[in-house]
This record gives structure tokens, C-alpha cells and sequence, in this order.
């Protein structure tokens, strides 16, 4: 049997190194929406939300958190 676990940081240190915005918008039409991104790009912006792409983790520290089993893991 597998099990997925976790167990919360109490820090992570580093940096992002890439990222891109990504979301869903309603619209009529790919035109309408056009209209929108060109008339309106910040409320557009504001739709969408960050995904980090890549990462460099420096260090990190779990303290005294507990590992927590969260489930079994059934193969696919």
C-alpha cells in the first residue's frame, strides 16, 4: 500500500524564478473578450492567478509540526 503524507514548514527560504498568470474568463466571444483584454487589461489581470513555474528552495524548517498521513494512494 502507498500512503501520500505531508508536514507544514514553519519557514521556507528562496526565490521564484519564473512565473505566469492563468485563469478563466467569461466571455460572448473570442472577440468580445479581445475587446475586453484591449479596453480593460487590468480587470483582465486581475482575473487570472499566479502559477509558479520554477523555484530554488535555500532552506527550510519543519520545527516540531507532525507528519500527517493524508490518505492512501491508490496505482493508476
Amino acid at each position: 500500500m502507498k500512503f501520500k503524507i505531508s508536514q507544514d514548514c514553519d519557514y521556507a527560504e528562496g526565490y521564484l524564478r519564473y512565473g505566469h498568470l492563468e485563469g478563466i474568463i467569461e466571455a460572448e466571444s473570442k472577440e468580445e473578450l479581445e475587446k475586453m483584454i484591449k479596453e480593460n487589461p487590468d480587470y483582465v489581470k486581475d482575473s487570472m492567478g499566479f502559477e509558479v513555474d520554477d523555484y530554488e528552495l535555500n532552506d527550510y524548517d519543519v520545527g516540531d509540526n507532525p507528519i500527517v498521513i493524508e490518505g492512501e494512494v491508490k496505482d493508476e
